[in-house]
């Protein structure tokens, strides 16, 4: 027998706050995402007399700490549509739970729905990945073939779109993202030197600097950050400000950022950004993860 859950026992619904506005960078990525999830649930007639076929399902892959949930909630928010955000981790505990996802989706269409570490709902059972080793939970092949079939029931509909999310794309089966099912593919990069510059910009827009502070040295300095590594900076070298100066606390200096940066380093290495962008240089010869 089916249990019972509340909505969003397993998974949470949400009214999207985040906004493109709000995510510093990525231009590129925002676009894309713009033309795959946000327009084509906002003008489905049109894309239909343009005989064109936005697909329903979308893998976005990249390192960890590139903010793939920010950039899910800001296409439903743009598209107008309802928001759930799910974790396999969760959703592996009791096939049931995946059911009731999809049902939820369907009562709330327009909707966007993102599975994070999709990786562990449907995993190439023996594979290991080289990007980020180690063990790690997997579903079973019934939560698997749940999924699949789930993602299959709602392939003809333009009013739901599945977003899987995975650090780990070289572990993915590849039955998930065949036609029909999560076959748009959008690669998050660490951001780049014009992309640090916004995140920063935008994280410490409210944090008075001082003289000595450039946000294109800093910029510069934090190079294979992740936009999640910056974010946390932002707000590690205001602490290490006040914890300084007390009630006199009035800027933030350059050597509250050289503190900051030893506390809040890179999460990833050089080796590791390399390795996510062999694989993108790769698989864009195919447009298999492009």
């Amino acid at each position: 027998m089916c249990e019972i859950l509340e909505p969003g026992e397993h998974y949470k619904i949400k009214d999207p706050v985040a906004t493109w506005e709000k995510i510093g960078g990525y231009s590129d990525v925002k676009e894309r995402l713009e033309e795959m999830v946000s327009l084509p649930l906002k003008h489905p007639d049109a894309f239909d007399r343009a005989g064109m076929s936005p697909g329903n399902g979308i893998l976005m892959w990249g390192p960890p700490k590139t903010g793939f949930n920010a950039f899910a909630e800001a296409a439903a928010n743009s598209a107008g549509a309802s928001y759930i955000s799910a974790s396999s981790a969760e959703l592996i505990k009791d096939t049931h739970y995946i059911t009731h996802l999809f049902e939820e989706a369907v009562n709330l269409a327009p909707c966007i729905v993102y599975i994070g570490e999709v990786d562990i709902l449907a995993p190439r059972r023996e594979a290991e990945s080289t990007l980020i080793p180690g063990p790690k939970e997997v579903g079973s092949t019934d939560a698997t073939r749940l999924l699949f079939a789930e993602v299959d029931k709602i392939s003809d509909r333009w009013d739901i779109k599945i977003i899987g999310g995975t650090n780990r794309p070289d572990v993915m089966d590849p039955a998930l993202l065949r036609n029909g099912r999560l076959d748009r593919k959008v690669y998050i990069p660490v951001p780049d030197f014009d992309d640090r510059m916004e995140i920063l910009e935008m994280s410490l827009n409210s944090t008075p600097l001082a003289s000595d502070v450039s946000i294109e040295k800093l910029a510069e300095l934090t190079k294979n950050y992740a936009s999640a590594d910056l974010i946390s900076l932002s707000r590690t070298v205001t602490l290490e400000a006040i914890r300084e100066k007390g009630d006199k606390f009035d800027k933030v200096e350059m050597k509250h950022f050289e503190t900051g940066m030893k506390k809040i380093p890179s999460s990833l290495t050089p080796e590791t950004i390399g390795k996510y962008m062999e694989i993108y240089k790769e698989e864009c010869k195919h447009r298999y993860m492009y």
